[in-house]
């Protein structure tokens, strides 16, 4: 293989990635939901003082552009997946290390590829785009260690939607059971199951004891920490109980029976969606190979016309 093949290659599999990672980020048009929360975070965007603006880019607790916004974006995915995993990193510092070793990894893998084939041909042109193939390497390691985070920690929520109304129904049984209070049947029906919604109201509990705070205080705190919506409607079931003296039992009957509705309603919606989401498989494993092809048919003849003068 000839440095102007192994650089025509390279050159059109970076193109046919890029050309399909463009199609893919490109920005589409807003739901009407999107648009809403859209336009509030901007409102309170240019409500902010410019000292408080510049506060919030530095600490990135505003965006996830500014510095430490990714470690803060990728924040409630760790701690959820900490629950079940000794070995995710649950500090920013300990993140940070984990992504910037993964980037000095590709960083340097990427550049000892490109340096074995510039050895190797003789190519010594090729150790030029060494820089941007170790950025790219780095670049994707780090891209998909975040990827791989958030999606393990979508499913990990989803799970908690489906298993939340077992969990609640437990705890309806034994409050008609002849439990004294419904925070002792809730308190029972988790130390029963094994399962991540019983890991997140077992913390919930946990953080009651410790701060001295009521029931539905820590549900709100421990939903805002692991961004679980299901615990924010649950403490608000435990208000409604508290301030109207409804039946604890059958509110969270109607909570377990609401939480599994829902779950049926999302579930036939993945299924509706499930041949347009075919898209992306169809673009990873045809349209990229394609393009890669065009790409290679483009940049052959330059690299080798290039090579000759």
């Amino acid at each position: 293989m000839t440095a102007a093949l192994a650089a025509a290659l390279v050159l059109s599999v970076v193109g046919g990635v890029s050309i399909a990672a463009l199609y893919l980020a490109w920005p589409r048009r807003l739901t009407a939901e999107e648009w809403v929360h859209h336009r509030r975070a901007i409102l309170l965007l240019a409500d902010a003082t410019d000292g408080q603006r510049r506060r919030q880019w530095f600490s990135g607790r505003s965006t996830s552009i500014g510095i430490g916004g990714l470690m803060r974006s990728s924040e409630p995915d760790r701690l959820l997946l900490a629950l079940s995993s000794d070995r995710m990193p649950v500090t920013t510092e300990a993140a940070a290390r984990r992504l910037l070793w993964l980037a000095g990894g590709g960083a340097a893998a990427g550049i000892a590829a490109v340096t074995a084939l510039t050895l190797v041909e003789g190519a010594y042109l090729l150790a030029a785009t060494a820089p941007v193939v170790g950025l790219i390497g780095g670049v994707s390691l780090v891209a998909g260690q975040l990827a791989l985070w958030n999606y393990r920690s979508r499913r990990l929520r989803a799970e908690v939607a489906r298993r939340l109304p077992r969990v609640l129904t437990g705890a309806r049984v034994l409050l008609e059971s002849g439990a004294a209070t419904a925070e002792g049947a809730l308190a029972a029906a988790v130390a029963t199951y094994a399962d991540p919604s019983a890991d997140l109201v077992r913390e919930a509990l946990r953080v009651k004891e410790v701060q001295r705070l009521e029931l539905e205080a820590a549900l709100d705190e421990v939903a805002e920490r692991y961004r679980v919506e299901d615990l924010h409607r649950l403490a608000d079931t435990f208000r409604i109980g508290r301030r109207y003296g409804t039946g604890m039992a059958a509110l969270l009957a109607d909570f377990a029976q609401a939480a599994r509705s829902g779950w049926h309603a999302r579930y036939r919606e993945r299924i509706t969606r499930a041949p347009v989401l075919m898209t992306v498989p169809a673009l990873v494993f045809f349209v990229m190979p394609l393009l890669a092809l065009v790409m290679y048919l483009v940049f052959s003849p330059l690299l080798g016309t290039l090579s000759r003068l």
